[in-house]
């Protein structure tokens, strides 16, 4: 149960003041003042939110700006370059230029993923788990809708890997992105562009760690994903997740194994 402690009042507030408390550990905090910036981000946002701001428009001049929120230009200009680092606005230079707000940039959430996983926040077996769960899902859905054109696309791209399959010693970035590609189609097939979003959020970080690691190219990847579009053609959506789920086992295993390899050398 919570207590409440009585502590000296810092000045003006009385003899006393309350301070609860969870064990050792405060459970309130002084409320600290936000900077000028924090406010002026916060009200383009919302303005965004809910509709007042809309994709082309154009921000006023900063100059501007800076009367109307009452703060300094610097100020403004922090604002807009944290809106910019979000994908949410685009500074363009010139006379006909200015801040305008950007129709919305999938890329940034696919970014914002990466550098997390960067910075070690990311376990690999927490993305390997939610792969495999987006995989499942994405799977199924592409069993209800895809057409026509979203097989022959998956089909043509698969035959691009198996092209280049024999060069079984080439690793880098080019070859990454190559076998890695026929996961968008597979997302795209779903007709969901929310679900492309987080499967190339996902993809991304993969590439990330193939490129840094470059372990040996897996050999059987165009049969597996020929076994999958097979299966995916005939709406066997439990064995097109068996398929593709032990595929991304294995891949993770080699990623790990020589993850560790380096890691031991170092």
């Amino acid at each position: 149960m919570a207590e409440v402690d009585l502590i000296p009042a810092p000045d003006g507030a009385g003899p006393f003041a309350a301070k609860e408390t969870v064990g050792e550990q405060p459970m309130f905090t002084k409320v600290r003042p936000r900077r000028g910036f924090e406010y002026v981000s916060e009200q383009i946002r919302d303005a965004l939110a809910d509709g007042r701001l809309k994709p082309g428009g154009r921000l006023p001049a900063e100059r501007e700006m800076a009367l109307i929120f009452g703060v300094s230009r610097q100020g403004v200009r922090e604002a807009l370059r944290g809106l910019e680092m979000s994908g949410l606005v685009e500074s363009k230079p010139g006379v006909n230029g200015g801040v305008f707000i950007l129709p919305g940039d999938p890329g940034v959430v696919t970014r914002a993923v990466s550098d997390l996983a960067s910075l070690g926040a990311l376990s690999p077996e927490s993305l390997l788990e939610a792969r495999i769960l987006l995989t499942s899902d994405v799977i199924r859905l592409a069993c209800e809708r895809a057409t026509a054109e979203d097989f022959q696309r998956l089909d043509d791209d698969i035959t691009k890997v198996e092209q280049f399959e024999d060069s079984i010693d080439e690793v880098g970035a080019v070859r990454t992105i190559r076998v890695t590609h026929f996961y968008t189609l597979l997302a795209e097939a779903t007709h969901n562009e929310v679900l492309v979003m987080l499967m190339n959020s996902l993809t991304d970080v993969v590439q990330m760690r193939l490129n840094r690691v470059g372990p040996r190219p897996l050999t059987d990847v165009g049969a597996v994903r020929r076994k999958l579009l097979s299966h995916l053609r005939k709406g066997e959506a439990d064995a097109a997740v068996a398929e593709l789920t032990a595929h991304l086992k294995r891949l993770e295993g080699r990623l790990e194994e020589r993850e560790n390899q380096m890691s031991s050398a170092s």
